[in-house]
């Protein structure tokens, strides 16, 4: 396709992108700077209409982008631009909510995807696989204050267990290094099917005085869930999509939601595709019935070895790809750090 042509596409789909209403010829010559008259537009609309890269609206003589349209654009995009999208700067309150030093592995994607939904004004989609775990990584009590510890225990799968302790007498940091030192020898490396009872003998034995404080810590560790594979899936920012005037129709933003309600939908939209660094389906490339106006772009992340997901948004096909790109790569970007 030669420049002209290539940049009438274009300026016809930012125009889309923006305002969400079909737009003629004289209005693209007026618009954009073009230098090219309304008739020579009209003729490579109408050979751009031929090769199903724009299609004609039913209400005026305007054109809007197909979804074909849209995906040469974003092909362009991915091979010319990509690289000025990946340097964008990070946002350092962004990197501070994410950083894996201060937040366990499922808080930090909750709040990814959180970040995401507001930074895109989209609705943002989250899965994390968990793999089974085997073993203990680490194990450590941290001082808060004379009474209050933190329980701090890091499993190999990523699951980062961190949980406030109060006690009725104070620990002092001698005791607790004492403490720490026990728990390090004896229970990191240990199988998951031993935690309880190697937390029982020391109770007995080198512990035996702080019995209270093992009580809590086996009490802790019970109410975490150590089953097999599993899938976390967290959907944020749904009332965005009133954002974009094609939801005053009720009945449209009630389907949209509603399929959100099935977790197996939003599952089979993702699931298929945690090999790909940047995926991206645009409107008839999507399988779902409820996603053919509707662009999903995702993008895989990895917390550590062995916990892997993806995060991204669902919107209409007219999203400003150029700057959610841009927010997806930097939130999966910190999410891999």
């Amino acid at each position: 396709m030669n420049d002209r042509k290539l940049k009438i596409l274009f300026s016809i789909i930012n125009s889309y992108i923006i305002d969400g209403e079909p737009i003629g010829s004289k209005s693209l010559a007026d618009e954009y700077n073009l230098n090219i008259s309304p008739a020579t537009i009209r003729n490579e609309m109408s050979a751009l209409e031929k090769m199903g890269l724009i299609e004609k609206a039913h209400s005026s003589s305007g054109r809007l982008p197909s979804d074909k349209g849209y995906r040469m654009f974003v092909d362009y995009i991915l091979e010319n631009e990509l690289e000025d999208i990946k340097n964008v700067k990070q946002n350092n309150a962004f990197v501070n909510l994410l950083d894996k030093r201060y937040h366990n592995a499922t808080d930090i994607v909750e709040t990814a995807t959180k970040v995401l939904a507001d930074m895109t004004n989209l609705t943002a989609v989250s899965l994390t696989l968990k793999n089974e775990i085997k073993t203990i990584v680490n194990m450590e009590l941290i001082r808060l204050s004379d009474s209050q510890i933190l329980l701090l225990a890091v499993f190999d799968n990523g699951l980062i267990v961190n949980e406030s302790i109060y006690l009725d007498y104070s620990i002092s940091p001698e005791e607790l290094l004492f403490i720490n030192n026990v728990l390090k020898e004896t229970m990191v490396g240990t199988d998951i099917n031993e935690v309880y009872d190697k937390l029982i003998l020391l109770k007995k034995d080198l512990l035996s005085e702080y019995s209270f404080l093992l009580d809590i810590i086996k009490t802790r560790l019970k109410g975490q869930s150590f089953g097999k594979l599993s899938r976390e899936l967290q959907i944020e920012g749904l009332g965005n999509i009133f954002n974009f005037k094609e939801y005053d129709d009720l009945a449209k933003a009630r389907d949209f939601i509603k399929m959100f309600d099935s977790k197996e939908k939003v599952d089979s939209f993702l699931k298929n595709n945690l090999d790909n660094n940047l995926d991206i389906s645009i409107g008839y490339e999507n399988k779902l019935d409820e996603l053919k106006e509707s662009t999903v772009i995702t993008s895989y992340f990895k917390i550590n070895e062995e916990v892997v997901g993806q995060i991204g948004i669902v919107g209409l096909t007219r999203i400003n790809y150029i700057d959610v790109i841009s927010d997806i790569m930097m939130i999966s970007g910190l999410l891999n750090k």
